[in-house]
C-alpha cells in the first residue's frame, strides 16, 4: 500500500484537539484488531509482498491509525500494512492514537485516511454511500448539517455530484451477476457500466452473453454496439434454441451505416436474403429465377380461382334476374311474344332474356316501365316488385330511375338518359361528384341534366347486344 498523506489536525480538528494532543505509541501488535467498517479490498498479492520488503527495508513509514477500543485497539487506517507487519518478525507498531469517536464519525474518518488511495468507480460508490448514510444519521441525530446530503459527500470526496447520481445508477441498475463483477473489479468502465444499468434484466443478461463470445473486454464502444445490435436485430433465432441471434455481427456489419439500421431485422424477412452475402445460414435462399416462377404461378392460380368465383357469382345474378323478369312478366298476363310485341322487340330476344341472357343498360328502364315494377327488384336489390317503404340509395344500389330533381345519394359513374325532345332520349355517361353532373370522360359539367340515371355496376358486362 502506497504511504497515506492523511492530515491528522485537519481531522483532529474536529474534535477540538491539536496534532500534538494525538498519542504516538509503539502498540503490540495482537492488540489491534481490523476495523469491520472498512471497505477497501486489499493489495493484490504482488503489491502486498513489495509492501513487506518495503517495511523489512525501511521499516514502517507512516504509523497506523487506531482509536482505543477497551483494552485493545481498533484500526482507522492501516490495514494493508498492519497486514504486511504480521508477516513479519516484528511484534509491535507505530501507531497514532485518536480521541474516541462515534461510529458515523469514525467512517468519516476511515475515507478521509484513504483519500490518496487509488480506487475504482466501484469503491467510490462504497464511500459515497457510507458516508451518505452516516450524514443521514447524524443529521437525524441533530447535528447542524445544512444543505443537500449529496452536496455533502461530493465535496467530503473532491467529486461532482452528476458522478455521485451516476455511481447510484449503476449500483441499482446493475442486475447480471457477471457485470456486477466486472465493474466492482475495475475491468468495466463507468461509462459503460452506466449504459448497461439502464438496461433490464433479460438485456444484461445477453449484453453478458454477447460480451464474453464476441469481445475481449466491456468497453463502451462495445455495450453500445450491443444495444445497436439488440434493438436491430433481437429476434430469438428458431435454429438456435430460443437463443439471441447468433447471426449478429454479421447483421451489424452489413445493415449499420451512418449511425442508422438500415435491415430487417432478421434474414429470413429480409427481400436482399438471396443475394446478400452476409445473409445468414439458416435462411433458405432460392434461385431468383425458380422463385420468379414460383411468384407467377401463385399469382395465375390466384387469378383463375378469382375468376371461377366470379363467374359463378355473375351466372347466380343473371339467372336470378331473369326468374324475376318472368315473374314480372306473368303477373302483367302477357305471354312472352306479347310482352316482346308490346316492347316492339322479337320474341327470341325477350326469351333469352328469361332465360339468363341480360339485355343492354338502356333497355332497364323501359322493361321496369312496362312491368310496371322498379329496377331494384329486377336487380335482386329489392324484393318489393313497386318499391313499397323507401329505401336508401347506397353504394351498393346497383340502379335507381329518379326524376330529374332528384339525385344519387353517393358520388359514382352513371348511365344517363337525358331528354331532348319529341320523346327522344340521348343515351351517355356522366359522373355525380355529390354537387354536379360532369361529362365523361372530358369532366366538364354538363349543360343538360339527365333525366334518368342508372349506376354503372361495379363490373360491368363487356360487349354485350341486345
Amino acid at each position: 500500500m502506497r504511504s497515506v498523506a492523511f492530515d491528522i489536525s485537519r481531522f483532529a480538528a474536529g474534535f477540538g484537539v491539536s496534532d500534538s494532543d494525538t498519542e504516538l505509541r509503539e502498540i503490540p501488535l495482537d492488540k489491534i484488531r481490523e476495523n469491520p467498517d472498512n471497505f477497501y479490498p486489499p493489495l493484490e498479492e504482488a503489491e502486498a509482498l513489495a509492501l513487506e520488503d518495503s517495511i523489512r527495508a525501511n521499516g514502517l513509514l507512516e504509523p497506523l491509525l487506531v482509536v482505543r477500543d477497551g483494552e485493545s485497539y481498533r484500526l482507522v487506517s492501516g490495514h494493508n500494512r498492519l497486514r504486511a507487519l504480521r508477516a513479519l518478525p516484528s511484534k509491535t507498531a507505530l501507531c497514532r492514537v485518536l480521541p474516541a469517536m462515534d461510529t458515523d464519525h469514525e467512517i468519516a474518518a476511515i475515507i478521509e485516511a484513504n483519500r490518496q488511495r487509488k480506487k475504482t468507480p466501484a469503491v467510490l460508490q462504497q464511500e459515497a454511500e457510507a458516508l451518505t448514510a452516516a450524514y443521514t444519521r447524524r443529521k437525524q441525530a441533530g447535528e447542524d448539517l445544512p444543505g443537500r446530503i449529496r452536496s455533502r459527500v461530493a465535496l467530503a470526496m473532491q467529486v461532482s455530484e452528476t458522478k455521485l447520481a451516476n455511481l447510484s445508477a449503476i449500483k441499482n441498475g446493475l442486475k447480471n451477476t457477471q457485470l456486477i463483477v466486472w465493474w466492482e473489479a475495475g475491468a468495466m468502465p463507468e461509462a459503460a457500466a452506466l449504459e448497461a444499468a439502464r438496461m433490464d434484466a433479460e438485456e444484461q443478461d445477453h449484453l453478458c452473453l454477447w460480451l464474453l463470445g464476441h469481445c475481449e473486454k466491456p468497453t463502451l464502444a462495445n455495450v453500445r454496439k450491443f444495444r445497436v445490435i439488440w434493438g436491430g436485430c433481437r429476434h430469438e433465432c428458431p435454429e438456435a434454441d430460443g437463443a439471441f441471434c447468433p447471426h449478429a455481427e454479421a447483421m451489424y456489419q452489413e445493415d449499420f451505416r451512418d449511425g442508422v439500421w438500415h435491415g430487417a431485422g432478421c434474414c429470413a424477412q429480409c427481400l436482399r436474403r438471396d443475394t446478400c452475402a452476409a445473409c445468414c445460414d439458416y435462411v433458405e435462399r432460392k434461385d431468383p429465377e425458380q422463385e420468379a416462377q414460383d411468384d407467377l404461378d401463385s399469382r395465375i392460380d390466384r387469378v383463375q380461382a378469382e375468376a371461377e368465383t366470379a363467374t359463378a357469382d355473375w351466372q347466380a345474378k343473371r339467372e336470378a334476374f331473369g326468374a324475376r323478369l318472368q315473374k314480372a312478366r306473368e303477373a302483367t298476363g302477357l305471354d312472352r311474344a306479347a310482352f316482346a310485341e308490346k316492347l316492339g322487340l322479337y320474341k327470341a330476344t325477350y326469351s333469352a332474356w328469361e332465360n339468363g341472357d341480360l339485355p343492354g343498360s338502356s333497355r332497364f328502364p323501359e322493361l321496369a316501365r312496362a312491368l310496371g315494377v322498379t329496377t331494384d327488384y329486377l336487380y335482386g336489390l329489392s324484393d318489393e316488385p313497386r318499391g313499397g317503404a323507401a329505401e336508401p340509395e347506397g353504394q351498393l344500389v346497383i340502379a335507381g330511375w329518379m326524376p330529374g330533381s332528384c339525385h344519387p345519394a353517393e358520388p359514382g359513374e352513371f348511365a344517363v338518359l337525358v331528354d331532348v325532345g319529341n320523346t327522344h332520349y340521348f343515351k351517355t355517361f356522366m359522373r355525380w361528384d355529390g354537387a354536379s353532373w360532369l361529362m365523361l370522360p372530358s369532366g366538364q359539367q354538363a349543360a343538360i341534366l339527365p333525366s334518368w340515371w342508372l349506376r354503372l355496376p361495379p363490373e360491368p358486362a363487356k360487349g354485350e347486344q341486345e
